[in-house]
């Protein structure tokens, strides 16, 4: 049993009459300034939903009404008989308005955790999920873009190439099948010049710039070892999914081959101009610099050829192999650290 006090409305004159309201759950009784109404069926009355803080009210048949400003006395009305149940935690968020506030923030943090972590390891596990014959599929069209755009046949010699190729294949040797590597040679126009980048599938790219730019086959060596992790790793791939938002990471993670393939136009420009991100480069960085330990060169090699295509490219935003200037010192310390 509940009791109330409050106005009651007749529903026939604006007169309010201050009354006490017993309800139960069957029933409600009415009582006060020459108002006396009992038993009033309990199913019969409709109990509108809380709106903040405001006056809470008791709609009685026949268009009476009862109004009250005993909030929490009416909570319990809402749970006695059994109403607003959807709406009542809708009620909570706005009578509080430091819970509010907190949810708020809540969210904003679960948004920047999700952009931040959330993404990427999404798009980690949809690149790993993606078929390799949509991988080759994306590489031979971004191949297609890059030589139409960005590349000339290359001028090296052949036994130069040959050398090159035999360098390529003995690093690659017993690396995961799922991939297909193969080691191309272009000529970079103006825009690209000395660089290197990887596609989805396992083709690497290298200028024949950046190898006249390299002073010894060391240095070639790290920039391929580079270029082979970022394959390893998807990055490519990985990339093309985190820019492109959840929609494309669902569908990867269904296997709509459709959608995937439908951006692999992003990847020459994302390659071309901006690179792969930060965390992607050092990563490809950690790999090659400990390779290079493993064999007896050290982190040298890679180290004076990041400095050198920093100095030769000033202008020029991050390729696959090096990015932004204010990085490469970043990157050059991390892999002088490897060696101790």
């Amino acid at each position: 049993m509940i009791k109330l006090k409050g106005n009651y409305f007749d529903g026939k004159t604006s007169k309010a009459f201050p009354i006490t309201v017993t309800i139960t759950k069957s029933s409600v009784s009415l009582e006060g300034d020459g108002i006396n109404i009992r038993n009033i069926p309990a199913a019969k009355c409709t109990v509108p939903p809380a709106l903040g803080l405001t006056a809470r009210s008791l709609i009685l048949p026949g268009g009476a009404r009862f109004d009250t400003d005993d909030i929490k006395g009416m909570a319990k009305v809402d749970k006695l008989l059994g109403a607003n149940k959807g709406l009542r935690i809708v009620n909570i968020f706005e009578s509080r308005w430091r819970l509010v506030a907190g949810c708020f923030g809540g969210l904003i943090l679960f948004t920047w955790l999700f952009v931040v972590y959330g993404i990427p390891f999404i798009a980690m596990k949809a690149a790993e999920a993606i078929p390799v014959m949509v991988n080759e599929k994306v590489s031979q069209q971004t191949l297609e873009i890059l030589d139409k755009h960005y590349f000339m046949e290359s001028n090296l010699k052949k036994e130069r190439i040959e050398e090159l190729q035999a360098m390529f294949k003995k690093l690659t040797t017993g690396k995961n099948e799922a991939f297909h590597f193969r080691l191309y040679l272009k000529s970079g126009k103006r825009m690209i010049g000395a660089n290197a980048f990887a596609l989805p599938s396992g083709i690497i790219l290298m200028t024949d710039e950046l190898v006249e730019l390299a002073e010894s086959d060391e240095e070639i060596m790290g920039i391929l070892y580079h270029e082979i992790t970022h394959v390893e790793k998807h990055h490519g791939m990985r990339g093309i999914l985190q820019n492109t938002g959840v929609f494309l990471l669902i569908s990867a993670l269904a296997g709509d081959v459709a959608s995937i393939t439908s951006v692999a136009s992003t990847l020459p420009t994302m390659l071309a101009q901006t690179g792969y991100s930060r965390d992607f480069e050092r990563e490809a960085d950690k790999y090659a610099g400990l390779y290079m330990i493993e064999k007896g060169y050290g982190t040298k090699p890679l180290e004076n050829i990041l400095e050198r295509l920093t100095k030769s490219r000033p202008n020029m935003p991050g390729g696959s192999l090096f990015s932004t200037h204010p990085e490469t010192l970043e990157r050059i310390k991390i892999l002088k650290s490897l060696n101790h």
